[in-house]
């Protein structure tokens, strides 16, 4: 008679003959995943550096932090004045890198792409929005000070 059990592995033993017998898995820590980890979607006026850095976190397939690795940061298109410091990065042992963004100077939407520097497939988008400057609102009663520092 055959029980569930027995033809469970019958069925195994030949998907593995079938496949040759090897099954190859990603190997403990190689990378997996390169995701945002904070930093997405600030805004600032033209010409400032952004508050917070931009920083992706890299992980195994195991959502384990993997440091010592290169990830590229880069403006999807030329943004005239940008800056981004430093332009590639190590993960720490957290698997975070950072880099922070001074804006250029036009206004408007921009977008930061973080990669793994040996698998450009790991990659992550960064939203930023790039404000026009305040301007000087006359003072009033005399006062002269500025409101909208």
């Amino acid at each position: 008679m055959c029980t569930p059990r027995r033809l469970f592995l019958v069925v195994l033993a030949a998907l593995i003959t079938a496949c040759g017998g090897e099954l190859t898995l990603p190997d403990d820590g190689s990378p997996a995943a390169l995701r945002v980890f904070s930093g997405d979607r600030q805004e600032g006026t033209v010409g400032s550096r952004l508050n917070d850095p931009l920083v992706v976190e890299l992980t195994d397939a195991s959502a384990r932090p993997i440091p010592g690795q290169a990830v590229v940061f880069e403006f999807t298109s030329n943004v005239p004045g940008a800056e981004l410091t430093p332009e590639a990065a190590m993960t720490d042992s957290s698997g975070h890198a950072a880099a922070e963004v001074r804006l250029g100077t036009s206004t408007g939407g921009l977008q930061v792409n973080a990669r793994l520097a040996t698998a450009a497939s790991l990659n992550a988008t960064f939203l930023l929005t790039a404000l026009e400057k305040k301007k000087n609102k006359p003072g009033r009663g005399g006062g002269g000070g500025n409101e909208d520092d």
